[in-house]
């Protein structure tokens, strides 16, 4: 489950975001506030591809530490 982080995650975060944006958008696009509406979508969505990018790269980072870890331990062993 924790290697499929940086897909879950944003979708979860990603529903957070839909509801609260209708919730709250509903009245600043009444009160004619659509930049405003428009622009706090916007922030939502590049925190979004941020998240997703950086869990990635932390997920890769943590994938390749175990790989050379287990590596490096096999090799203490065949010099002994």
């Amino acid at each position: 489950m924790r290697k499929y982080k940086y897909i879950w995650l944003p979708v979860l975060l990603s529903v957070y975001f839909l509801f609260m944006t209708f919730y709250f958008g509903m009245d600043l696009l009444r009160q004619g506030e659509t930049m405003r509406f428009w622009l706090t979508v916007g922030a939502e969505l590049a925190v979004l591809v941020a998240l997703v990018f950086f869990l990635k790269k932390r997920e890769k980072l943590r994938t390749e530490r175990e790989k050379d870890m287990t590596g490096s331990s096999r090799d203490r062993y065949k010099k002994l």
